[in-house]
């Protein structure tokens, strides 16, 4: 179907639902819930925001104060929360830790939950528990999956959902259907997920190419539960074909991805241990991408690149809740170990290969304490953690690579080999600073010194955290978190031996390399926050502040060989990871007020600060100052609710100048939707998002790679325009 009529269709839709909307007479269309946990009794806000036309259950972030997500492709979205993002921010699904199988973050941890089959997307807020996470300096985040409830009755009982979407900017659609068959001691679960859509447009109606996209997703699960356990088996399937990543080298042409694991919760009762807790998770990606099948060609066929890639990880964590006289102690141990091979290649040249990780392991074992308690007017908890992670590599080569011809669109083929670099400073001696006579020959120098180096090394990594809160009256609770957290580097920022844009979806463009010398980042981090609730008014502001030692980002290479070969590859010297300092502070808010029986209105507003401490620069791919304010009306004797949204977004104009990072223009849009139920198996659910077609490019979208596009290379990507769409759910 064209475009225009699928436009047409979609608005055709829209205007006719609603006049069945006020025949309406029971139960809402449901809410994914939105939780922040900014005290240490986690205390909740349920933030019915407008919900998401997008697959992705990144953009759900940006629902949540301080969270955020950046942009690489349309279900690519990264994880931000106050300012840190990628490798520094923990996700996981339900409890099981996210493996990531592509050396550019292609396949995001969010990209293995869409957003149809969610049931919760939990961001704990200010600074995360040790008991939550081995490493989450950054954050930390959880997706659950909806896979129902247990019936109160002997009898099975099957229940379930069928839901679609579409919209008429790019033709997307989402399918998504749940199917539970349960009685009070045994549930089966069948969840499954497919969505797609082509290139979109953005206001001005400009087509952004690369934005196509596929993905299935499955999940099966046995769960079994008595009066005191509860026991989940699962397994599942990710694939991912044919889409786009217009801001990195590659797009992906396939991600294959098996998942499996168990969870058992037992409350035992006893003298000794209150609740025993156990989570084993399994996955194994395969992961292949390419610069020629899914965009404009390169011009010969000596830059055209396959990467295939794949990872595979065994993830663990046991826990105990012991009575002691303080209060409740928890007590802990988890693991998880992983391991990464990427090989690029080029179709037309079977001499071409450059194997750049080679059994790239990275081994994490745990424990943890934490303590939580009361001391007068106080509640309280305390935590303490200790990792020992391990990172190996095998050997590493490159063969096949002309010495001579090679100009900067080579980027376009190589920037996915890999993403991370050894320092070739470090254990190099004199062949450093050798000349090489083409990127065949430094390429073979790279690898040769890589390969003569230690590539065996051990970080111990400890975190303490103190979180307070006290009630200052019925309607008013203090927060205070206090926290040290470490993070060791990971498998890219050490073992990227040559100069290429791999950065674990940090798409920046630059050329890097690894280093084997990294230590790890040290974050001290003070988070203040109030909470006032009343009858029909609450607000949730907190303020923090977190200065990381050893932060670890990109700084010019002294390297004269990795310069030279990034030169002839793409025009630039090469940056390595090296260990600087980097302050990030601010302050973020959220807030709901009732203002009759009808009408009701929240939002948020979130600002962050990131910048270097070591030299005069500001950190790369920050969020700029945001808010969002809805206004929802629902009438008399109808479940039916209208809501108005207003986004809006500052300008961004402390950029990273090590990135050569452009700034920003801030924007607003406003968005419009409609829930309404016409019996009680169905309901609908429409509206139209940037309502006024503003073109806009947000700050997280990094920027355009991709030719034969409506927008220039070097461009940051912009978002979608005017977009009209339906979603249909059918309960049974």
């Amino acid at each position: 179907m064209g475009t225009t009529f699928m436009r047409n269709k979609a608005i055709y839709a829209l205007l006719l639902s609603a006049t069945f909307a006020q025949a309406n007479q029971d139960t809402s269309f449901e809410e994914i819930t939105i939780e922040a946990f900014p005290l240490s009794n986690q205390i909740s806000s349920s933030l019915k925001t407008n919900p998401t036309t997008s697959s992705d259950s990144a953009e759900i972030l940006k629902s949540i104060p301080g969270a955020n997500s950046n942009g690489n492709g349309p279900i690519t979205g990264i994880a931000q929360y106050r300012g840190m993002y990628g490798d520094r921010v923990s996700v996981k699904i339900d409890q099981a830790p996210t493996l990531t199988g592509g050396p550019n973050a292609m396949d995001t941890p969010l990209s293995y939950a869409p957003s149809g089959l969610l049931s919760e997307l939990i961001v704990y807020r200010g600074i995360a528990p040790v008991s939550a996470a081995q490493e989450s300096i950054g954050g930390h985040i959880i997706a659950k999956l909806n896979r129902g409830e247990f019936s109160s009755t002997q009898a099975f009982n099957t229940s379930g959902f069928a839901q679609a979407q579409i919209n008429d900017n790019g033709d997307p659609s989402n399918t998504d259907i749940q199917l539970i068959s349960a009685n009070n001691q045994h549930k089966y679960s069948l969840l499954a997920s497919h969505n797609e859509g082509n290139n979109f447009s953005a206001g001005d109606n400009k087509t952004v190419t690369g934005t196509q996209y596929q993905r299935d997703r499955f999940d099966i699960a046995y769960g079994w539960k008595n009066k005191s356990s509860e026991l989940t088996l699962f397994a599942g399937q990710q694939d991912i074909a044919n889409t786009g990543t217009p801001a990195l080298a590659m797009d992906i042409i396939n991600v294959n991805t098996d998942m499996a694991g168990f969870n058992l919760s037992s409350d035992l009762n006893s003298n000794t241990i209150n609740r025993l807790n156990m989570a084993v998770s399994w996955a194994d990606v395969n992961h292949g991408m390419d610069n020629h099948s899914l965009r404009k060609n390169p011009a010969m066929t000596m830059k055209y690149r396959h990467n295939q890639a794949n990872a595979e990880n065994l993830a663990w964590s046991i826990d105990a809740q012991l009575p002691i006289s303080l209060g409740e102690l928890k007590l802990g141990t988890d693991g998880n170990l992983q391991s990464h091979n990427s090989a690029i290649t080029n179709p037309t040249n079977n001499d071409f290969k450059v194997q750049n990780f080679t059994d790239s392991e990275r081994d994490s074992l745990g424990v943890f304490a934490q303590l939580n308690g009361n001391f007068e007017q106080w509640s309280y908890q305390i935590g303490v953690r200790h990792n020992r992670i391990k990172l190996d590599s095998g050997t590493v080569s490159a063969a096949g690579m002309m010495d001579s011809g090679m100009d900067m669109n080579m980027d376009d083929g190589m920037s996915s080999m890999g993403d991370d670099m050894s320092n070739m400073n470090n254990g190099m001696g004199s062949m450093a600073n050798e000349p090489c006579q083409g990127m065949q020959s430094c390429a073979t120098i790279l690898s040769s010194v890589f390969n003569q180096s230690p590539r065996s090394m051990h970080f111990n990594t400890n975190d303490l955290v103190i979180k307070l809160n006290r009630a200052l009256n019925k309607e008013t609770a203090l927060t205070l978190d206090l926290g040290v957290k470490q993070r060791a580097p990971s498998y890219r920022e050490t073992f990227l031996w040559l100069p290429l844009p791999i950065t674990g979806g940090l798409a920046d463009g630059r050329n890097y390399t690894g280093n084997l010398s990294l230590k790890p980042e040290t974050s001290r981090e003070i988070t203040v926050g109030l909470s006032k609730t009343t009858d029909n008014f609450s607000l949730q502001p907190q303020i923090f502040y977190r200065s990381i030692d050893n932060y670890i980002q990109g700084v010019p290479s002294d390297n004269a060989i990795a310069n030279k070969f990034s030169v002839d590859m793409s025009q630039s010297n090469a940056l390595t990871y090296s260990n600087t300092d980097a302050e990030i502070y601010g302050l973020d808010a959220n807030w709901n007020h009732t203002i009759n029986n009808q009408w009701t209105a929240d939002g948020l507003v979130s600002y962050v600060r990131g910048k270097r401490k070591d030299t005069v620069d500001n950190l790369y791919r920050i969020a700029p100052a945001n808010a969002r304010i809805s206004l929802r009306y629902s009438p008399k004797q109808s479940t039916t609710q209208y809501t108005v949204e207003s986004i809006f977004y500052a300008r961004q104009k402390y950029v990273a100048s090590y990135a050569n990072e452009s700034q920003t223009d801030g924007y607003e849009i406003v968005n419009l939707s409609a829930n309404w139920t016409i019996n009680d198996q169905i309901q609908v659910r429409s509206g139209i998002t940037n309502l006024f077609d503003r073109y806009y490019a947000s700050h997280l979208n990094s920027v355009n790679r991709v030719g034969d596009s409506d927008i220039a290379k070097g461009n940051v990507i912009p978002s979608r325009g005017r977009t009209a769409y339906i979603t249909t759910k059918i309960i049974f």
